[in-house]
């Protein structure tokens, strides 16, 4: 965990966390997922009848390495959020076992 993280507050954490969500959702609904159907609609097994031309490989190197580059991101955010997280329950764990009002 970063010691970036470690000196905010409970409620920026929490914060940050919220903006992180968003961000990975967004991420994961127009970027990820739609590179990910794409590249599958292109590696399917060319039909002949169709009429168009198969697809080069160099394209679908180029889609892969875009998927590739993209779940890179996804992990990035993904471990961002998991070290929020972490700080976010020891937090809580600590205001618990010091107890309410106290």
């Amino acid at each position: 965990m970063g010691s970036s993280i470690d000196h905010l507050t409970l409620r920026e954490k929490l914060r940050d966390a919220a903006r992180g969500i968003r961000e990975l959702i967004e991420h994961l609904e127009l970027g990820f997922v739609p590179k990910v159907h794409e590249l599958r609609k292109l590696s399917r097994q060319h039909d002949s009848t169709s009429g168009s031309p198969p697809v080069a490989d160099v394209t679908i190197r180029s889609y892969v390495s875009s998927v590739l580059e993209s779940d890179r991101f996804t992990a990035g955010l993904n471990e961002s959020l998991e070290n929020y997280l972490n700080s976010i329950k020891k937090d809580v764990s600590d205001v618990v076992s010091r107890g309410v009002g106290r």
